[in-house]
């Protein structure tokens, strides 16, 4: 029993880790599909993940030191169809008209083993006939090609890492796999009737995703901001074509990142009519209330009061904090002051974004500053 437990503990610590690396692409594909992820979903999505983490770590460990491996002399495949259940036939101690045996057989491996590849993918099955509404016949062919992967990857001593297999390649597990993932299709609404359907949950995002949350406009920016590096890094391969002092002016980190801020969110959104690229993905974009076309002195406010503004005052926090040890008294006291209003401004910008997330409201203080209002573009585009 411990070897099936291992796999499930190592799964639920490196869970985590896995959750964090895909909530970027999840939360990407259903802003941009429905606008809105949902709680319920997120929890059948993220246990669907935890699922095949724990299925796939049952296949794979413990993992045999490379050495071992390389001793092992044993079969590398098994082709016989049926062979689990004929030694079943042949070793086990189960008589049908004795109930004093049936617990003893079924607690032998030649019983377990087979059982637990049919309710390995069990779970699978419930999952593709509620969530992703595949058919019988598509079901049967994905935990197929689903058992199929976890064989080869015995097959192939885990991608080659090993010399050899250190488990056994067998086609009854291909035949116990698939079967598990057919009655986990019968029984789904067995496990799923208290669940609404998928087509609810689609239904009640699209309703709420006319609703452009925080996050939604937190991933937009960070998309933003990766699309921004990129194109910096690219062009700074050719800063060594302008002249000493441009390239020693652009140096500077504040006048690299006002020129960015300049370029991309003002400019650029300008002719884009309120988006970016990273609102385009999520779809969402910047209004303004009975105007076809954002105006550009709008984007300057808005973007002046959030970018320039928290990185200038952040810049002269850091400088202030840096340049305490002066021995000047006036100019400690100056540095003291700057300090403490600069700090003192960063923190109303962070309790206005706390009030709003608290309150659920959408618009911070750079919003109602230059009177915009951020959209979801979904209800026409769906």
């Amino acid at each position: 029993m411990s070897s099936y437990i291992f796999p499930i503990k190592a799964a639920v610590l490196t869970f985590p880790l896995l959750a964090l690396v895909i909530t970027a692409p999840f939360l990407i594909y259903y802003y941009r599909k429905y606008g809105q992820l949902g709680k319920l979903r997120s929890v059948i999505l993220y246990s669907f993940v935890f699922y095949l983490l724990c299925a796939y770590y049952l296949v794979i460990l413990p993992l045999p030191s490379i050495s071992e491996a390389a001793q092992l002399t044993g079969p590398r495949y098994e082709l016989e169809l049926f062979r689990p259940w004929q030694q079943f036939l042949d070793q086990t101690v189960l008589q049908l008209n004795d109930p004093s045996s049936y617990l003893p057989a079924i607690k032998q491996s030649i019983f377990l083993e087979p059982v637990f590849n049919i309710f390995l993918l069990f779970p699978f099955g419930v999952y593709c006939r509620y969530y992703f509404k595949f058919s019988f016949g598509k079901t049967i062919l994905v935990s197929l090609c689903l058992s199929l992967f976890f064989e080869l990857t015995q097959l192939s001593g885990l991608y080659f890492i090993y010399p050899r297999s250190y488990r056994l390649f067998d086609v009854n597990d291909l035949l116990h796999n698939t079967v598990g993932g057919m009655i986990g299709f019968i029984c789904a609404p067995l496990f799923t009737f208290f669940l609404p359907t998928r087509n609810e949950l689609d239904s009640e995002s699209l309703v709420k995703g006319q609703r452009v949350s925080l996050l939604r406009r937190f991933v937009a920016t960070a998309i933003d901001w990766v699309v921004l590096g990129f194109f910096s890094t690219f062009l700074s391969m050719f800063v060594g074509f302008l002249p000493t002092s441009l390239r020693t002016l652009v140096s500077y980190p504040i006048v690299s990142f006002t020129l960015e801020v300049i370029v991309y969110f003002m400019i650029c959104m300008y002719f884009w009519n309120g988006q970016t690229i990273g609102k385009k993905i999520v779809r969402i974009k910047v209004v303004e209330k009975d105007r076809q076309h954002l105006r550009f002195s709008s984007l300057v406010k808005r973007y002046s009061a959030f970018y320039l503004l928290l990185y200038g005052l952040l810049q002269i926090f850091q400088f202030t904090m840096t340049h305490l040890t002066t021995t000047n008294h006036t100019i400690f006291i100056a540095y003291v002051t700057l300090g403490f209003i600069s700090l003192g401004i960063l923190l109303l910008f962070l309790f206005n974004l706390l009030y709003a997330l608290i309150r659920r409201k959408s618009r911070l203080f750079h919003d109602k500053a230059s009177h915009t209002y951020t959209i979801s573009t979904l209800k026409k585009e769906v």
